[in-house]
């Protein structure tokens, strides 16, 4: 029993919920558990007791989350830059686990590293991220178990195509795909090692996850209801200014929206324009590691993600939704 002591950092409730909640998996009974909560608290009780308190303490938990998803019909977790092999832990999303009925994927979820024009002081190879951003989405998948998995592309992910038509005869492009994503989520790929004289395939995670429907837009943008998802290549150093010419591009374009959640930037904020309200949605990866503008004077970058509720007929909750920052300091 001593693998399951309390976490660093962890309060009394939400260790002994994890304890019932994951019973099984610890293989743990109420006794058990019950000797685990004396040993962390000052009160002493027996099995029994303790099982009741926290049998009448999940039915509360029930109840608010029941009152707070009160006129809630979609949920709504987009991520977006990740840039494998940056991207964060899953655990950062621990909250939402269970709570997602679509995982909207905002692009750039890998990084071409090795075909940026950046400098690099060590190099991951094409496919080596693939095959490291493809399990990421699957551990993803898996960790969230969304209804449904929405993606599109960003500016990172269509180096993929830039690269090959730089090194490509024009006839041999047309066998190529625009981005690594097209072969994640649709076309499934081989890897043909040379130097061990092995070859994998990995499957699309379209054949992966039979049961959720997956999604892969092809394009830099999608629309959920009232909401538009996008990962423009314009990058403007304004607070929000990026978004606000986004917002300003789909009008002009016949779109027909009330929220838009923009990525790309790596930052983090919102403002409402008239009906309309914009989100900059931060950067799901490890910003410090991942510091392309070093010693460029810009704005410290945003980890962090967007949960977007929407009620039956496709409207965006604004009180419900929450913008999360994750490195505020």
């Amino acid at each position: 029993m001593t693998d399951y002591k309390r976490f660093e950092g962890e309060d009394f409730d939400t260790y002994a919920l994890r304890l019932y909640d994951n019973k099984a998996e610890y293989d743990l009974n109420s006794r058990d558990i019950a000797v685990l909560l004396n040993q962390e608290s000052e009160i002493q009780k027996d099995e029994s007791a303790w099982r009741k308190h926290y049998t009448s303490f999940r039915k509360g938990i029930e109840y608010e989350r029941r009152r707070n998803n009160s006129g809630v019909a979609t949920r709504i977790l987009s991520i977006s830059d990740c840039h494998v092999p940056f991207q964060l832990s899953l655990d950062k999303l621990a909250d939402y686990k269970g709570k997602v009925d679509i995982l909207q994927l905002n692009g750039d979820i890998g990084d071409c590293q090795s075909i940026s024009s950046y400098s690099k002081i060590y190099r991951v190879s094409p496919m080596e991220e693939i095959i490291e951003t493809r399990q990421y989405i699957i551990d993803l998948i898996e960790y969230i178990k969304p209804k449904k998995v929405v993606a599109n592309y960003g500016n990172h992910d269509v180096r993929f195509q830039n690269y090959l038509a730089k090194n490509l005869d024009s006839d041999v492009l047309e066998l190529m795909p625009q981005t690594s994503l097209e072969l994640i989520f649709v076309d499934g790929f081989k890897h043909y090692n040379k130097r061990e004289k092995t070859k994998v395939e990995y499957k699309s995670l379209v054949e992966v996850f039979d049961n959720i429907e997956i999604e892969y837009t092809g394009n830099w943008y999608n629309q959920i209801n009232d909401c538009i998802f996008c990962h423009p290549k314009a990058f403007s150093s304004g607070i929000l200014k990026t978004s606000e010419k986004a917002m300003l591009w789909f009008r002009n374009e016949g779109f027909d929206f009330k929220t838009l959640v923009m990525a790309h930037t790596h930052r983090s904020g919102m403002y409402s324009i008239g009906n309309t309200t914009i989100y900059e949605q931060g950067a799901f990866c490890d910003t410090k590691s991942n510091n392309y503008s070093d010693g460029q004077l810009y704005n410290s970058q945003k980890e962090g993600f967007i949960y977007l509720c929407q009620d039956g007929k496709g409207n965006t909750l604004r009180d419900k939704t929450e913008l999360v920052v994750l490195n505020w300091g």
